[in-house]
């Protein structure tokens, strides 16, 4: 990833628990950019916030993808990483988006975004 601002979102997606709704905005505005041939209109119109949402955002954007989630829900605020893979069969993709954070969905949202800018070359 080479563009500030996005490393910028990614690391509020991955640090902090508590984003606003002002935050996931910035995330709704970058995903709308970055995947604006996949996604309609001003981008996904699901609760990016959710779990579920974001899920949602990952099935529109890399259909057929794997998602590999792993994480201990007993932890305080969890610990969670998320893996987004075209294939895990073999070892070779071309480009992998990775994501951690105590909270599901940005770790999911983090591995979008750095997905998406590898294979967009930011």
């Amino acid at each position: 990833m080479k563009d500030p601002e996005l490393e910028l979102l990614v690391d509020e997606l991955e640090r902090r628990t508590d984003l606003t709704v002002a935050d996931y905005d910035g995330v709704q505005h970058a995903l709308a950019y970055l995947l604006s041939d996949v996604m309609s209109g001003d981008g996904p119109t699901q609760d990016i916030s959710t779990t579920d949402g974001a899920v949602l955002v990952v099935d529109q954007a890399y259909p057929n993808w794997i998602v590999n989630i792993h994480g201990r829900a007993n932890d305080k605020d969890g610990h969670w990483r998320c893996t987004l893979r075209e294939n895990d069969a073999r070892d070779n993709d071309a480009a992998i988006g990775t994501g951690r954070s105590p909270v599901l969905a940005q770790a999911i949202l983090a591995a979008i975004l750095r997905l998406t800018a590898v294979l967009k070359k930011l």
